[in-house]
C-alpha cells in the first residue's frame, strides 16, 4: 500500500504479476480515499483506473484471466 505513482506502467506476464499489481492498486485506492483534496482525489482515482484497465488488458492478453 502506498501513494499513487502517476505514469506507472505494469508488466504482467504471470498470475503473480497480476495479483501484485491488483493488490497494490487496491491499496492505492484506499489511500486515495483517505486524502483531503477533491481535485487530488479525482486525479488519483483516474490514474488508478487507467492502471487497473491496463493491468487487466495485459492479463487477458496473456490468458491469465
Amino acid at each position: 500500500m502506498g501513494i499513487v505513482k502517476f505514469g506507472r506502467e505494469w508488466i504482467i506476464k504471470t498470475i503473480e504479476d497480476y495479483e501484485n499489481a491488483i493488490n497494490t492498486l487496491d491499496g492505492n485506492d484506499f489511500i486515495a480515499d483517505m486524502g483531503e483534496g477533491l481535485n487530488q482525489w479525482r486525479r488519483e482515482k483516474d490514474e488508478i483506473a487507467r492502471q487497473r484497465a491496463d493491468v487487466k488488458r495485459q492479463a487477458v492478453a496473456m490468458g491469465i484471466i
